[in-house]
């Protein structure tokens, strides 16, 4: 079975959550966060709490894992029974989406005023270099 890396600032209040994820909107680090807030054992290693099965994972948890688009680098909150959780995707998710974004990073971009200067040419027409 798979396993998921989990990092995860885990809140008792919903209004803590809420400032927590305005804090990481203007630029605070996650680590920080999980280290000063975070009701888990896993503060004390900045938020990482390791690698968990699916099946371990409280269901809405995993579920908003799975539904996990990469439109932001973090998820939540997620109410469970333990509280309201506040995810950094990681492992396969996160590096996944990691890596996707340094590819799509790396691909050159040709501003307009490097194009050559053709004032003759039409668009139209291909220029016989191009041919």
């Amino acid at each position: 079975m798979t396993t998921i890396a989990l990092h995860h600032i885990l809140l008792k209040s919903p209004l803590l959550a809420k400032d927590v994820l305005n804090e990481l909107t203007l630029g605070a680090r996650f680590e920080d966060l999980a280290a000063e807030h975070s009701a888990c054992p896993s503060a004390r290693k900045n938020g990482d709490c390791g690698h968990h099965k699916a099946d371990d994972l409280p269901p809405d948890l995993y579920q908003a894992l799975l539904d996990y688009d990469g439109s932001s680098p973090w998820i939540g909150p997620i109410k469970t029974k333990y509280g309201f959780h506040v995810i950094r995707p990681a492992g396969q998710i996160g590096e996944h989406r990691a890596r996707q974004d340094e590819v799509l990073s790396e691909e050159p971009i040709q501003e307009i005023n490097e194009q050559p200067d053709d004032s003759d040419s039409t668009l139209d027409t291909p220029k016989t270099d191009d041919i």
